[in-house]
């Protein structure tokens, strides 16, 4: 809250709690009517500056007709002449954007296009369709307010709907045609595959802070159910991933259209957070095996990669069970399989929504989440099925073959790619409570159910166990933690991002043919719990001042310096370098990363034995970390909740930026998951070659 409004509001506090005379109330309720009034007002003029999307006003009538299957635009377009705000012509429509003024959160004057459709409404009988392309037009919309969000956190909420496939487009005011086509940064949104939306990350902040202009877009896809429901049926019905299908038509846009708003299609680079990334990786692996060029140039991938977690046959067991749970939660269980599509099209959203929370619900705990991405090609070992000709043709298959199969047979592109991790990417997912060693040993056998006895011991005594080691150095907790939390957030930091992305950058660089760098990074600024959790470098590569500002976190501002100033030059660059030219000077070098692992090790199961002390090569698994030592932003939340300076220390604001090696660890824990990575793709079965 702003001083302003925290100080109205401590003035009618007072005057409350001092039992005030009538007229003291009086002023006390004109106070506190004052501080809601301004705090409304805020909301609507610094929308951008906290990304909140602009509430819809109510539907007055004035002859627009409500979008539907075959007359679509943004979300109740309202006419507008409006010749002094920004403009563009596109074939669906022309599009009215507005500016925001240069300010302490924005250095530079941004034009803003929000809301602008690129595909029809995914609801009614487009629901659980691949996402149909927009009409032509010659009307005129307001590009005013966020649209929809995709339906998300398998709730009902008023900002989100099936009328959600929608992009928001930031470009520094003045610059079309001055310089050029300016470069593109395109981001996909993160949220498990079942929660998020495009505005999650600051796009108007990331190109106002950029040192060279650029045009940022973000967008939303379907997720949960609406956007990934595997199964037998969905692929006889050709309906699998269409969460990623509608990513693949924003980048078709952007490639359409994206010239209009000064763009550059040539110049374009993808950036994902967590599934977002994982989203990334998927289609650096789909472009590949494709004739036409790919509608993008560069890639960031933030926490994820294809190999990351699991990416199962729509048939595997688990798809297969949480199928039927939800089928049976929506009151459909006992449709007829070929109805099935049908019946869930008619079903009221609310129901769609309560089945898929109610699915949510039985499998968060254990991380084996529902609704995800699987492979879509028919395979005779998972008895999946073609789809039905009679329903239309075949969509494209998007993941043809388990990621690590297409790491190995090189079918993958050759760009520029910028990725990392986050040192505590487990935190937030692992049971907080656990205690044990059993506890230990559970969570991995439900998460992964092919592993073994065998590999739960080498799993044991890669992470020792800190109740009964005594040289375990997972013996640190936060809190009010149990004892296994840091030797879970270690394990399953590994598991599911921090060694997928290692082994991205692993194939990357050994491969020959492939003449483009790929950058290293680890984030390492401390959030809650004093550990850098997932997702928690967001704000910071944004350059987000509405939370580095109000928090005033100094030393994390200077990481935000230096890490925005990357991720910017990184986009820019048609080389893909986030380094600026020598005369400009960095606090530090980036290097590409050149694996210290034989290529071999990325293909097999190590078979050796897997120990630590093991370190790199000189020069060899070079990345950088940002943010070693900052811990303002866990202090700072601290001490909102009541703690003191003496309790915690004072802030710290670290390093923010230097060179690292892959520690041995890392090596250690690598070597110990990548031969395991089939236990978590396909049916989840051990390639007899790799049977340890």
């Amino acid at each position: 809250m702003c001083p302003p409004l925290r100080y109205l509001f401590k003035r009618a506090a007072r005057a409350r709690d001092g039992r005030p005379s009538s007229s003291s109330l009086l002023s006390a309720r004109w106070l506190f009517a004052l501080a809601v009034l301004a705090l409304i007002t805020l909301y609507y003029l610094s929308a951008d500056r906290y990304h909140l999307p602009l509430p819809h006003p109510p539907d007055l009538g004035g002859g627009q007709p409500k979008p539907t299957a075959t007359t679509m635009g943004p979300s109740k377009p309202k006419p507008t002449t409006a010749p002094s705000r920004p403009a563009v012509t596109l074939q669906q429509g022309r599009y009215i954007g507005s500016v925001i003024l240069a300010s302490s959160h924005f250095p530079r004057p941004i034009d803003a296009f929000r809301g602008i459709p690129f595909a029809q409404d995914t609801g009614g009988a487009n629901r659980f369709r691949p996402p149909q392309p927009l009409p032509p037009s010659d009307e005129t919309f307001e590009a005013l307010r966020f649209g929809k969000a995709c339906q998300r956190d398998n709730f009902l909420r008023g900002d989100t709907g099936e009328d959600c496939l929608n992009l928001n487009v930031y470009r520094p005011s003045g610059t079309v045609g001055a310089k050029g086509l300016l470069p593109v940064i395109v981001y996909v949104h993160g949220g498990a595959f079942n929660s998020g939306s495009g505005i999650e990350r600051n796009m108007a902040s990331f190109v106002s802070w950029a040192e060279q202009p650029m045009v940022g877009i973000n967008f939303n896809y379907r997720v949960g159910a609406l956007g990934f429901l595997p199964s037998e049926v969905t692929a006889r019905e050709g309906l699998l991933n269409l969460g990623l299908r509608d990513q693949q038509t924003l980048f078709e846009w952007v490639r359409e259209n994206v010239e209009a708003f000064g763009g550059d299609p040539e110049n374009v680079t993808i950036m994902g957070l967590s599934a977002g990334a994982h989203s990334v990786g998927h289609h650096l692996m789909y472009y590949a095996r494709g004739e036409e060029k790919p509608p993008f140039a560069k890639a960031i991938m933030e926490s994820g990669a294809t190999t990351a977690r699991a990416v199962f046959w729509p048939t595997h067991p688990r798809h297969l069970v949480q199928f039927r749970e939800f089928l049976a939660i929506a009151g459909v269980g006992a449709v007829p399989e070929e109805e099935t599509f049908d019946r869930l099209r008619e079903l009221p959203l609310l129901d769609i929504m309560k089945a898929s929370r109610g699915l949510w619900d039985r499998y968060a705990r254990s991380v084996t989440w529902p609704f995800q991405p699987v492979v879509d090609a028919p395979h005779p070992l998972a008895n999946s099925s073609q789809p039905d000709p009679e329903k239309g043709p075949a969509p494209p298959v998007l993941i043809p073959d388990l990621p690590i199969n297409s790491w190995r047979q090189g079918k993958h592109l050759r760009i520029p790619v910028m990725t990392g991790y986050n040192t505590n990417e487990g935190t937030i997912f692992i049971p907080h409570e656990a205690q044990t060693n059993e506890d230990f040993r559970n969570f991995f056998t439900k998460l992964i159910p092919g592993f073994s006895t065998s590999d739960l011991d080498a799993l044991e005594r890669l992470y020792p166990d800190p109740v009964t080691n005594p040289s375990s150095p997972y013996k640190t907790v936060p809190a009010d933690k149990g004892a296994q939390f840091s030797r879970l957030d270690a394990a399953y930091s590994h598991y599911a991002y921090i060694c997928p992305v290692i082994q991205t950058a692993h194939f990357l660089s050994s491969d020959p043919s492939n003449k483009s760098p790929v950058f290293v990074y680890r984030y390492a600024a401390t959030g809650a719990w004093g550990t850098a959790n997932h997702g928690d470098e967001a704000p910071v590569v944004a350059h987000d001042m509405g939370l580095l500002g109000s928090e005033r976190l100094p030393g994390l501002t200077a990481v935000s310096d230096v890490m925005h100033g990357a991720w910017a030059r990184f986009i820019v660059s048609k080389a893909g370098t986030p380094n600026p030219a020598p005369e400009n000077g960095i606090d530090v070098d980036w290097p590409a990363f050149d694996s210290p692992f034989p290529p071999e090790q990325a293909d097999t199961a190590w078979k050796g034995v897997v120990k630590r002390g093991e370190t790199p090569a000189p020069g060899k698994g070079r990345k950088v970390v940002f943010g070693e030592g900052n811990d303002e932003r866990g202090v700072v939340a601290e001490r909102q909740l009541g703690w003191t300076g003496a309790q915690r220390g004072d802030q710290h604001r670290g390093i923010p930026a230097k060179q690292e090696q892959l520690s041995d660890v890392e090596i250690a824990a690598c070597r110990f998951w990548w031969g395991r990575v089939e236990l978590s793709e396909g049916l989840g079965t051990r390639r007899k070659e790799t049977k340890l």
